[in-house]
């Protein structure tokens, strides 16, 4: 196996055309390790979508000039999913990294993307190193524990993921996170660094470990509307000075202060997207004004990644314009 280190700030650097050959070279790898079927998304394609509305509240118009954090109700779009690519993968699966993606609509028709999943951290800070322990992880243990070894940081990763996994009651007692930093950025041009987390209203709680064998195989996608309405605390938790905003991999430490930013309802199953051709991408780097990305090459890859998945479920020409 031939490993490339790249460090972080290395890899924000790359050109465009050197992010979409990595992208594709990351998209393959996990097509041949995780075995996505074709059609398909690469990752998360089996999931539900919701329609429903945010509304901020005053301490986020405080913290960000962006539209949909003024404190008026905005439609969203929210797709929940499964993170291994398996056309049969049961919803009780131990160790899935669930996602929630959060789409909003704003008054002057942009759009705007949250995208969060439950593990604390991403497994690696760059894309060559996530990509390379995966091949790493195919090809077995004895491979799996070099590389770990040669790249402490990833194998801290890993043990902070392995302390989550368990499959939750319901997708209304998760909890998401954002994982890549942002900076808000108020009207005076101040700004912070924050990581964005959603807490459910219901409080976290995981499907007993007796009932993961017998459990309905779909029961998380059927038994969504059950739990309607399903809300949520938009949270971000801020940067303190001298905390890192490149590495995904790497948590900021549990006392830095949280600020409410606003609450998510989710009243319906969606009825308007996906459907007739339609293709629905949630991007964390399709930004508006007063929310700004960082340097994290994980966060910077994601577009080229998710348009390259886009490109092969759909035949799209133009993927990085999907909404």
């Amino acid at each position: 196996m031939t490993v490339t280190r790249q460090s972080a700030a290395e890899s924000a650097t790359r050109s465009n055309d050197e992010m979409r050959a990595l992208a594709l070279d990351v998209v393959d790898t996990v097509v041949e390790v995780l075995g996505s079927p074709d059609g398909q998304r690469v990752t998360h394609h089996k999931g539900v979508v919701m329609s429903g509305t945010f509304t901020a509240t005053p301490r986020a118009r405080g913290l960000s000039r962006a539209t949909h954090l003024q404190g008026e109700p905005v439609p969203v779009t929210v797709r929940y999913s499964n993170g291994f690519p398996s056309t049969d993968e049961r919803d009780s699966t131990e160790g899935d990294p669930r996602g929630m993606a959060v789409k909003f609509y704003l008054p002057d028709g942009r759009r705007t993307d949250l995208v969060c999943q439950d593990w604390p951290v991403f497994p690696a800070g760059t894309p060559e190193d996530f990509r390379d322990l995966l091949r790493a992880q195919h090809e077995g243990e004895e491979a799996t524990a070099r590389f770990l070894a040669d790249h402490p940081d990833v194998a801290a990763a890993g043990e902070v993921v392995a302390t989550v996994g368990a499959p939750p009651r319901s997708w209304a007692t998760m909890v998401f996170h954002s994982l890549n930093a942002f900076r808000l950025v108020d009207a005076e041009d101040r700004g912070h660094w924050v990581r964005w987390t959603l807490v459910p209203d219901a409080g976290e709680h995981s499907l007993p470990p007796d009932e993961w064998a017998d459990a309905d195989p779909d029961y998380l996608m059927a038994g969504i509307v059950d739990e309607l309405p399903i809300t949520y605390r938009v949270m971000v938790q801020l940067a303190a000075d001298g905390d890192q905003t490149t590495d995904p991999s790497k948590a900021w430490p549990a006392d830095r202060e949280w600020v409410d930013m606003g609450g998510i309802e989710i009243t319906d199953l969606d009825r308007t997207r996906e459907r007739d051709g339609d293709v629905l991408v949630h991007d964390p780097m399709r930004l508006v004004d007063g929310i700004e990305p960082s340097d994290d090459p994980i966060l910077r890859i994601r577009s080229f990644v998710y348009a390259e998945s886009a490109r092969r479920r759909s035949g799209a020409a133009c993927p990085m314009h999907l909404r």
